[in-house]
């Protein structure tokens, strides 16, 4: 009986440094992050995107709304892009939205490659997704000589995982280096984005909230 129990000990043990060890590499820590996406239908946060390119820099925080499969709502209530909204519909491939202060009674809609539609560094609201943010990274897991490793470390006071990568081309991904940072349940709460050493994008997510049943009419700028 002695025996029994000893070799169920032993048996747990190595399954949990075993899954601690996948956990702790970057594809582990990525596969963890997708296996949570998989049980997400829809999800609204509270995303603060700061982006600088050369002496231009936007700050901006937006009431987010995603629904898959790719169905996505903004609008800024604090930045310098306050009172724009903007709603990209994964059919029409197209961004529907009003620009904030004078021009707000103007609705437009517009392809992906319109400037219109683009932050100061040329990403659109079809990039901003945990969807295309996973499938992102695991595109730069593949660029020849990458070097990527996984750490603890503490993000805004929090105790979290982080995933940094870099050697990776900057004309494919618009920066090359990244630190992503994912909670205790493998959420990604923080992604800080580089250029040659300087950060170029700080990215958060605050006051998330999972299938909430958002309906397709509640996504539309109107």
């Amino acid at each position: 009986m002695r025996l029994f129990v000893s070799l169920l000990i032993m048996l747990f043990v190595s399954v949990s440094l075993f899954s601690q060890e996948i956990e702790q590499t970057p594809g582990g820590i990525l596969a963890l992050f997708e296996s949570n996406l998989d049980t997400i239908r829809d999800y609204t946060c509270v995303l603060h995107d700061f982006v600088k390119k050369g002496k231009k820099e936007s700050d901006n925080y937006w009431d987010y709304k995603f629904m898959k499969p790719k169905y996505i709502r903004m609008e800024s209530f604090k930045g310098d892009r306050v009172g724009s909204k903007a709603y990209f519909d994964c059919v029409t491939k197209k961004v529907t939205g009003r620009q904030g202060g004078i021009l707000s009674a103007l609705k437009l809609t517009l392809d992906l490659s319109s400037s219109l539609v683009k932050n100061i560094r040329g990403t659109t609201i079809a990039e901003s997704d945990w969807l295309f943010i996973l499938q992102r990274t695991k595109n730069i897991l593949k660029e020849d000589g990458m070097i990527a490793a996984v750490s603890s470390t503490k993000y805004k006071n929090t105790e979290v995982t982080m995933l940094y990568i870099k050697n990776f081309p900057f004309e494919k991904y618009n920066f090359d280096e990244t630190r992503m940072f994912f909670d205790s349940n493998f959420m990604l709460i923080g992604i800080y984005n580089y250029e040659e050493g300087v950060l170029i994008q700080d990215v958060s997510y605050t006051d998330v909230k999972l299938n909430t049943g958002i309906v397709i009419d509640s996504m539309y700028v109107k």
